[in-house]
This record gives C-alpha cells, structure tokens and sequence, in this order.
C-alpha cells in the first residue's frame, strides 16, 4: 500500500508546497520514502508516499522513462512482472529499476491504453506523457486500489485518499445528497461523500488534456448470455478448476522482498489461503489475526 497524488493544472503553476503537503497527507501509506516530481513548466506535479515492498534499493517513484518524456506513480503491485521485464527488455527498453510498477511505464510506452490489457494485479497508476500532454490515470478491475479525483480551480487533482486533496486545497464539503444516498442504498462506485470528489470507477481509465476529459472502462465481467448453453460439468471439475485458480492467485501474490504475513480470521477462505501460501513459499508464513476482549 503506498500513497499517490497528482496535479495537473490547465493554467497556473503547481505550487510545490501544496504538492509536499498532499503527499505528507499520505505518509501512513507509504512511510519508507516521499518524492515528488513538477514538469519544467511548473503545471504538472506527481507526488509519491512509498511503502517498500519490491525492489527496496531503486524502486523509488516517480518513474521516468528512457527519455525522461513519460512519468508514472503507482499504488499497488503488478503481479508476474518479471516476464514482463525480460519482455520489455529484449525490445530495448532500459529499465531504470527492478520493480513491478515499471513495467506499467514501458507498456503504456509501446501500446498507450491497450496497455491495461497486459497488467495483472491490484493498482492504481498516474501517469504524464509529455508529447501528447496528456494525463492518464486507472485503476484495477476490481477497484481494490482506491483513485480519487476532483477538479478545482482549473486544476486536476489525483490522490489515494480525499484527505490528499484536501491538504492540496479541494475544498472538504459534505456532498448532502450522495451522503444520504450512502446510508439508504449504499455506496456508489463513482461519487463520493464530498461534493466534486468522485473515484475512478473500477476497471476504468481517464485521460485528460488541457481541452479534453474522457472516463471509460477497459474491462468488465464476461458473463455467458442467458441463451447460450453451456456444458455440463460435474461437481468435481468445478472444484479442481477452482482449486487450480485459487493456487496461482496465491502463488504469485507472494514475490515480495520483504517477509510475506497472512491476515487469518479462522474461516474457510482465510485457511485456505494459508495453507496454499505455506506450500508454496520457502519461508515460514507469518499469520496475523485479532481477537476482542468481552
């Protein structure tokens, strides 16, 4: 979990210190470093709280590319990013790191929004391309990584959390409605309990120039149409095909460079992922759980 935030202003200059002071705002998320980076015109910042996780010698963010023309930051991990890297690097990308959120920098690089496709994992990314002047912004199919966005002053600003935007200057006010909407239905994957604050829904992106703003969705489920017909399977492919995804889902959450922990509740699922993690990590796996005094 680290912490992310970006501003892109259309006219005015990004004051620095409002950039330092969002990303501050985001030091729970990421205590193991705080950097940011503003464009030489002074209109774009990025701003990253990084928690070390992978690559804890040079994976610091922002990221540039070989060019120094595209920047990225991310939260989150991208997940068989190794392949990726060998990948990148045989078509002559020099990687500046050994980490996983740079792949996402090189792919967007050689296929611009199709780059999405490729990436496997829980992430929220920003990134600036200098030629277009453009910013990208997305997050994973399911949303795990949390993206937050506001317009404000004719600026653009991006954060892991609203209290980042707030310490950037985005006003902090109850969005009356949205707040009864919350308690009488539920949340919304877009708006917010702050009015002009909304998220980047899951599996979606957003680009925006200086002229244009456009949000729209990359993937979604892929369920069978209600007339189609499908095989039938006995009870016990359904479990070896689940047994089989639920094993390589753990498996490849647990490359990390520092030691891997299991949160355990003592359910079915929880377990399950212990026990998997356990078989295929050469480590002893550490579980974490809580108990609540009467």
């Amino acid at each position: 979990m680290c912490g992310i935030v970006s501003i892109f202003s259309r006219s005015e200059p990004v004051d620095p210190s409002t950039l330092m002071r969002a990303t501050r705002a985001l030091h729970h998320r990421g205590p193991d470093g705080c950097r940011q980076w503003l464009s030489d015109n002074g209109r774009v910042g990025l701003g990253h709280a990084r928690l070390s996780i992978i690559d804890l010698a040079t994976g610091d963010q922002p990221i540039a590319s070989e060019d120094e023309q595209t920047r990225i930051i991310v939260n989150g991990e991208f997940y068989g990013y190794e392949a990726i890297q060998r990948e990148l690097e045989a078509r002559g990308h020099r990687l500046r790191t050994r980490s996983d959120s740079e792949i996402a920098l090189h792919l967007f690089e050689d296929y611009g929004v199709q780059c999405l496709h490729q990436l496997r994992g829980e992430f929220a990314i920003v990134l600036w391309d200098a030629r277009r002047r453009m910013m990208f912004a997305a997050r994973d199919r399911f949303g795990i990584k949390p993206l937050f966005y506001a317009w404000h002053r004719d600026a653009l600003y991006f954060a892991s959390e609203a209290k980042a935007l707030f310490a950037a200057g985005v006003p902090a006010r109850w969005d009356e409605e949205s707040v009864y909407q919350s308690v009488t239905f539920g949340g919304y994957q877009v708006r917010t309990l702050f009015d002009g604050v909304h998220q980047i829904p899951p599996g979606h992106f957003m680009i925006a120039t200086e002229h244009h703003v456009q949000v729209a969705p990359y993937w979604d489920f892929n369920y069978a149409p209600p007339t189609q017909t499908l095989p039938k399977r006995l009870d016990a492919e359904y479990a070896a095909e689940f047994r089989c995804a639920l094993e390589d889902a753990v498996r490849i959450r647990l490359r990390a460079d520092v030691p891997v922990g299991v949160y355990l509740s003592g359910g079915l699922d929880s377990c399950s992922v212990l026990g998997l993690a356990a078989r295929h990590h050469p480590e002893p796996i550490k579980a974490f759980t809580l108990t609540f005094g009467r």
